[in-house]
């Protein structure tokens, strides 16, 4: 059960650089929009911000983990929310969105995708256009293969395993980009006796030896690596998941996807391709692009190549 926990811990994506800029620097003042609001199923809050103009097509942006704060995709917001209405989504067990518990009735697929069926409808909107990242890019396809009616297209940023084996892959990719220093200090925090007296800064700090394997470019690994705040992340959530979810699988719901995708993933994502391309044959109207020299987070390595692909993409839909 260690090796699972270190497994699904390390989906966990770590994006939390703050990037420069307004979130509708381009838009008029006017039509600025920025609401908080929370849902509120099964007596649970889940809260949400918008940020973007008054109208348009809702962007519901998912982020990492599961477990991680919304506000590592902030430089989705800053990009998109120039356009789109942004609703930077705090899943359950992140940011506001407390849970009395951590177990696998709360903390499983099927809720976190009910948990957006119930935003949907409380923002009375008949579609959204969903963008994730890592754990983020696991939950939109899911959810737009559970409810393809209320997806009008998926854009993923950096890639999540869509299976329990490929998620091997990804901890192993991540393994064999770790120098002798960064195993030194994840083997330090993975020794019982600091797991047992804080198992949360245990983990995050393993988690941050482990920043390097995330980027092409080492120096924006460091510079990421020191900007980390363990208030971003919650532990308590990847354990409860793997517990519910065990040997998981998200292909069959792929299949079911009708509206257009596009899956953008950087040559060295530590996601592997395999996992991209298997997830591309699946998605009949699937887009799949590459951005050279790129992490597991092209938004922040290469922005310029992401929101050119990103921006035809979304300016061609139907």
């Amino acid at each position: 059960m260690k090796t699972v926990r270190h497994r699904i811990v390390a989906v966990t994506t770590v994006c939390l650089l703050n990037l420069s800029g307004a979130i509708c620097a381009d838009v008029p003042a006017t039509q600025q929009n920025s609401v908080d609001g929370k849902v509120t199923r099964d007596s649970i809050d889940l809260f949400y911000k918008i940020v973007g103009p008054t109208s348009g097509d809702y962007v519901l942006v998912l982020s990492g983990g599961p477990g991680e704060d919304i506000s590592s995709m902030q430089g989705i917001a800053d990009a998109l929310g120039k356009k789109y209405r942004c609703i930077m989504w705090e899943q359950r067990g992140t940011g506001r969105s407390k849970l009395p518990k951590y177990d696998s009735a709360m903390i499983n697929l099927k809720a976190y995708m009910e948990d957006i069926e119930a935003l949907r409808k409380h923002l009375h909107t008949d579609k959204f256009i969903v963008v994730g990242n890592s754990w983020g890019m696991i939950l939109g396809l899911a959810y737009a293969g559970t409810h393809s009616d209320a997806v009008s297209a998926v854009v993923t940023i950096g890639s999540g395993p869509i299976t329990f084996e490929y998620l091997g892959v990804f901890s192993d990719n991540q393994t064999v980009r770790l120098g002798p220093c960064e195993i030194e200090v994840r083997d330090f925090w993975r020794e019982p006796s600091r797991e047992k007296a804080d198992s949360d800064r245990a983990s995050f700090e393993r988690l941050r030896a482990a920043t390097v394997a995330y980027f092409y470019d080492r120096k924006k690994a460091l510079q990421m690596a020191a900007e980390l705040n363990p208030k971003d992340y919650n532990f308590r959530v990847p354990p409860a998941f793997l517990n519910a979810e065990g040997k998981y699988d998200i292909r069959p719901k792929l299949k079911s996807i009708v509206a257009p995708v596009l899956l953008l993933q950087g040559r060295q994502d530590l996601a592997g391709e395999a996992n991209i391309c298997d997830a591309h044959s699946l998605i009949k109207n699937s887009t799949l692009a590459f951005i050279d020299k790129c992490g597991h987070m092209p938004w922040l390595e290469q922005p310029e190549q992401t929101w050119k692909i990103v921006d035809d993409f979304l300016a061609h839909l139907p």
